[in-house]
């Protein structure tokens, strides 16, 4: 790629930066989009092989025609992003080294040259980088070791018992995918919330849109810290998805991990802790259904009878990797992105780039696809075409 010049650049070719083009384009907008692999590469090299979308079909319009109750598996995601991507000015291959301004223009340099550009659109995700705890390093070299992203089946793990670290969306799903292989697995949880899937005769997370839930903003949040919370718990292709649900596999739940040393971990908090605070976060979801319900008089079923039962646990404070046969260990503790490449001062906090909207400080820069840029649904497919009409009409404007 000999040096060029663009209106715009986007830089990511995921769910997120496609959806942008496309508006781009929409409006008329000369404009490149850069990535370094392939088109949805995330989806595709970072997602275990029996992964399928917890959201529906109609959340995520933006893949195209898909049914409006079916949950796409792995490769149907990525088909359908390969086909959004058809006719769009994408070129693969293509890593960004760095992010500059020169005079008005911003400078996006590549291993084969550089565009200049008025505006850029940073798509490259905020959640494809595997943050594993420091802890991770003390533990002993005979087990082995994968984050989220790499984890594809039980068939690629040694024989023998498997630790999944972290109770969120990744870590349940993992956790369930492994003892339904038929796996012993200690599953290390973590004070997460959950979703149930059927409430009052209709998807809970349908309800939510309707009350306006998935459009809320950080400014809209009781405590505004929430927003840097994990999104509650669903199981993949609409179903209920919890610690009893996760007990009664046959996982042996733990509290959070607390310390390694070699073979020895030790524990702390309460499995019971944890299985309330998620049955609070499920109870005040279902109250903002019901009270919608109330408000227009919607003729729905009865609230079903929660189930607050006990949570088995395995009470363990200590645990001794050899001892309980433990072979690997998969760490599920979160996601962040790189932008170690953005050479202008975008004030990350903790990894999170400042903004406004997706607007970042800086005239001319705006990000798509990180998480409560505008919205609570900014982070997931739902939410970016909206994101992306923001951006483009953004970049009109800036341009004009």
């Amino acid at each position: 790629m000999a040096d060029m010049r663009s209106s715009t650049v986007v830089i990511g070719a995921g769910a997120a930066g496609l959806a942008v083009s496309r508006a781009l384009a929409d409006a008329a907008v000369d404009h490149v989009v850069l990535e370094r692999r392939g088109v949805a590469d995330t989806w595709r090299n970072q997602r275990w092989d029996s992964f399928r979308l917890n959201t529906p079909g109609w959340m995520n319009t933006m893949l195209g025609p898909v049914e409006p109750h079916s949950f796409s598996h792995r490769d149907e995601v990525v088909r359908l992003l390969e086909k959004q991507a058809v006719g769009l000015p994408v070129q693969t291959g293509v890593p960004v080294t760095s992010l500059d301004r020169d005079g008005p223009d911003f400078v996006v340099r590549t291993p084969d040259g550089q565009i200049r550009a008025a505006t850029v659109v940073v798509a490259s995700g905020g959640q494809n980088v595997a943050l594993r705890p420091d802890l991770a390093a003390a533990l002993t070299s005979r087990v082995t070791q994968l984050d989220a992203a790499d984890y594809r089946s039980a068939d690629q793990l040694p024989d023998g018992a498997v630790l999944v670290v972290g109770g969120a969306q990744s870590g349940s799903q993992i956790a369930e995918d492994l003892a339904v292989a038929g796996r012993e697995v200690y599953f290390s949880t973590s004070r997460v919330g959950r979703y149930p899937w059927i409430y009052r005769g209709r998807e809970l997370l349908a309800w939510l849109d309707d009350v306006g839930f998935w459009d809320q903003r950080v400014s809209d949040l009781a405590h505004p810290e929430d927003a840097r919370a994990a999104f509650p718990v669903v199981a993949s292709g609409g179903r209920d998805l919890d610690l009893r649900i996760l007990a009664g596999l046959g996982v042996q739940l733990l509290g959070r991990l607390e310390r390694a040393d070699g073979e020895a971990l030790s524990f702390a908090g309460s499995v019971a802790e944890h299985a309330a605070y998620a049955d609070q976060v499920a109870a005040r979801l279902q109250g903002m259904a019901d009270d919608l319900i109330a408000s227009r008089a919607i003729d729905a079923r009865e609230p079903e009878p929660a189930d607050l039962s006990p949570v088995p646990e395995a009470r363990i404070d200590a645990l001794d990797l050899g001892a309980a046969g433990i072979s690997a260990v998969i760490w599920c503790t979160g996601f962040t992105g790189d932008l170690s490449w953005v050479r202008l001062p975008i004030g990350l906090d903790r990894g999170w780039p400042q903004h406004d909207g997706c607007a970042s400080p800086i005239p001319g820069l705006w990000y798509a696809g990180f998480v409560w840029l505008t919205r609570r649904r900014s982070g997931i497919l739902h939410g970016f075409p909206l994101d992306a009409a923001e951006i483009a009409h953004g970049v009109v404007r800036h341009l004009a």
